[in-house]
């Protein structure tokens, strides 16, 4: 017999199927809203300007390929922190940060996560709805996943108060995350008075939260998207962070992700900073060098770090219009102000509130290809296009 044999086939990824799916359609006039990749208007996602230079002066340079270390990239580390907490902030000058070069956000999540478990966490709470890998993550590592309400894709706003109250069940040592700006799958942000009320209620409560920061720049701004995080670090105290450069560089394959943590003693951010880094060493050994260096070497250059904000400005406000412009005929076509909110949310997602029938109906019948969620990419529109769209929509909603 095989030692493969107690083996059962895991369930396929949906997402994944969807892909797949999509590509195999050979229909001359069909549309991919479910895949999160940026895409321009001709439907492809390339390598930012800034970035390609980038890894000319790295090749250039170049004379190892050596380890860097369990924390990675120092000059990329020290980068993200002042994305994250602020130039010259306070808990960086006085030893209260750590920040570790990680395999993308995912990687970053694993080792907060991981130190949560350390920390005694048992149950984790998630947003809902939130991106699948967070309740994933989360239950690899042998914790169990609880949901706090978030927004309702009805209306297509934040509702800040069953939110508090979800927190405020949660029992003092629970873990939480909460996402940053451009939320996935709703787009729906909290505002800075929001983000200082859930960081009061997390101390109060007494919970380890985990902020997971996956699309900076896509909302309002580098600096305007760190605003809340910030609030709520204020307000908390303490807090682990995610962060993901596979967004806001176009850095998807190279898994640049920077996982840090902020405390209120440098002895206590000394201590974790052990753990996570064997955490590190358990899994991964080594984090992956070259996105991080492609990050450092962008934002130490002033030239290039001027490019590439260009760019990502560039990026942030086509979303915007898209956004606009498909809220606008979405209202147009269905004479219901209902998805006019699409174009008030932040990012490159938003969820539509369609039943899985109705869209199984648009994917078979007129080629739309989104999950069952309702998500879309707003990133994986066109101008063109949007009117067919928002018609296929509209026959569904």
């Amino acid at each position: 017999m095989s030692q493969f044999s107690t083996l059962t086939p895991m369930p396929a990824d949906a997402l994944l199927g969807l892909m797949a799916a999509y590509r195999e359609d050979m229909r001359a006039e069909k549309f991919d809203l479910g895949v999160g990749v940026y895409k321009n208007d001709e439907g492809e996602t390339p390598v930012m300007s800034a970035v390609a230079k980038a890894e000319a002066l790295i090749l250039e340079s170049q004379t190892t390929k050596v380890y860097e270390g369990p924390r990675g990239n120092p000059d990329y580390c020290a980068a993200i922190e002042a994305f994250v907490f602020g130039e010259g902030a306070a808990a960086i000058t006085e030893g209260r940060t750590l920040s570790f070069t990680a395999p993308g956000g995912c990687g970053a999540l694993f080792l907060g996560t991981g130190l949560m478990s350390r920390m005694g966490v048992k149950t984790v709470w998630v947003s809902n709805p939130t991106w699948p890998n967070h309740p994933n993550v989360v239950r690899f590592m042998g914790l169990d996943v609880a949901e706090y309400p978030y927004a309702d894709p009805e209306t297509g706003e934040l509702d800040l108060a069953a939110m508090m109250a979800g927190i405020d069940k949660a029992e003092r040592g629970d873990g939480i995350i909460i996402q940053g700006p451009c939320h996935n799958p709703t787009g729906i942000d909290l505002t800075v008075d929001d983000w200082k009320a859930v960081g009061e209620l997390v101390k109060k409560k007494g919970l380890f939260a985990m902020l997971d920061v996956a699309y900076h720049g896509f909302a309002k701004g580098l600096d305007e998207d760190v605003k809340g995080v910030r609030a709520f670090i204020d307000a908390a105290g303490e807090a682990l962070i995610s962060y993901s450069c596979s967004k806001n560089f176009g850095l998807y394959r190279e898994r640049a992700g920077c996982f840090l943590a902020v405390g209120e003693t440098a002895e206590g951010i000394a201590a974790a900073s052990t753990h996570v880094a064997a955490l590190a060493r358990a899994s991964y050994s080594m984090p992956p060098a070259h996105g991080a260096a492609i990050v450092a070497t962008i934002l130490n250059n002033a030239e290039l770090r001027a490019e590439w904000e260009a760019e990502l400005t560039q990026m942030r406000e086509r979303m915007i219009s898209l956004r606009k412009a498909l809220a606008d005929a979405l209202v147009e076509k269905t004479g219901s102000n209902r998805l006019g909110a699409v174009a008030n949310q932040n990012g490159m997602f938003s969820q539509l509130p369609l039943s899985k029938d109705g869209i199984t109906a648009m994917r078979e019948k007129s080629g739309l290809y989104m999950p069952n969620s309702g998500r879309i990419n707003i990133a994986g529109l066109n101008l063109k296009d949007i009117p067919t769209i928002a018609d296929i929509i509209a026959s569904e909603a």
